[in-house]
């Protein structure tokens, strides 16, 4: 292992703004970043390519890994099939997690470098008796929610350059280094591997599904016909097309097919029950909570009501909305990441 004085990192660099500004902020702080391009897909953007080439330019090397293989068996193919079982994933949690941070910490291993960073828009803090994932509160964007799943062991050698900055700022930091407004532009995907719309790509990918059935009230009318319960999520508003709503999506019944529709306070749940777990800290059933259910959700106070080795379940100090089977329920103590795991259950009382 690398002595605490070395100032290498590992850095996962995609090529988009925000993995090449972690580099140069890196840089400029003293650090000797090693960037490592995950090879996740087949098609690469052609602005990606140019700004890994502007690196390199700037001394900054970047080497490739070829992850395909893994990437494929441990998110495409779970993704497709949980949406099989009609519930909404997250295929960036289970990423970070299998794949891209364990790859990542794989190849730092191998050089000896004990420090690995990304792009991400999260913090490292101080927290107990070590040290905590943090919101990245001061730009206004935070992915802390997507990091809940990492080994509470890799926590002591992460980096994460952009905690104290805001998009356009990284924007910014792009265009001066390279001097080209093209390079400033371009968002990751919500999706990485999706190329067109959601829809198309279930469509030519989806093993089993049910196929259309009945959309149905609450009071148990039927209102129309669904497209197969998996393009549905809980919650959701557009793209019923059906008059005299606005109608919700309140739950999805499996075993008939149904989309069960009713009115938005319909949609309100109190108790949300999720597996799966991964804790990077210690938590205390009885406690309260701060959660989120969605990564662009806004966290909410809740008891940690049910706690086992398997299971646990959340007590919400007021009623919330759009909480989907599949989605992750992620814990903090203020700014600090605790950990969380998969929605399976929901309670309207």
């Amino acid at each position: 292992m690398a002595s605490t004085t070395d100032r290498r990192v590992l850095l996962g660099v995609s090529g988009g703004v925000d993995s090449c500004a972690a580099a140069l902020l890196l840089r400029s702080s003293g650090y000797e970043p090693l960037g490592v391009r995950l090879i996740l897909k087949e098609k690469e953007d052609r602005l990606d390519e140019a700004r890994l080439k502007g690196l390199d330019s700037l001394g900054i090397p970047v080497v490739e890994v070829d992850g395909r293989d893994v990437f494929r068996s441990s998110v495409v193919e779970p993704f497709l099939e949980a949406y099989e079982r009609s519930t909404t994933p997250n295929p960036c949690v289970i990423c970070n997690e299998r794949v891209k941070f364990r790859l990542l910490f794989e190849e730092a291993d191998r050089r000896g470098i004990h420090l690995v960073g990304t792009g991400h828009y999260a913090g490292i803090t101080p927290y107990r008796d070590g040290s905590a994932i943090s919101r990245a509160e001061i730009g206004g964007k935070d992915q802390s929610y997507m990091l809940y799943r990492l080994p509470s062991e890799w926590l002591g050698r992460l980096i994460f350059p952009l905690e104290n900055l805001s998009k356009p700022e990284v924007r910014d930091l792009v265009f001066r280094e390279f001097d080209d407004e093209e390079l400033r532009s371009g968002d990751s995907q919500d999706i990485c591997f999706i190329p067109g719309s959601l829809e198309s790509f279930l469509d030519g990918n989806l093993r089993e599904e049910a196929g259309p059935g009945p959309m149905i009230s609450l009071d148990g009318d039927v209102l129309g016909r669904h497209r197969g319960l998996c393009r549905y999520t809980e919650g959701q508003r557009k793209g019923l097309g059906l008059g005299g709503g606005p109608w919700f999506v309140v739950r999805k019944d499996r075993s008939e097919n149904a989309l069960i529709l009713g009115r938005e306070a319909d949609t309100s749940v109190v108790r949300i029950g999720f597996s799966m777990l991964k804790w990077q800290h210690k938590v205390n059933e009885g406690s309260v909570y701060m959660i989120q259910h969605r990564y662009r959700s806004a966290p909410v106070p809740a008891v940690l009501s049910r706690l086992s080795q398997d299971s646990a379940e959340v007590l919400l100090e007021k009623p919330t909305r759009g909480v989907a089977p599949g989605q992750s329920l992620v814990l903090y103590d203020g700014p600090c990441l605790l950990g969380g795991g998969i929605i399976d259950r929901v309670y309207s009382r």
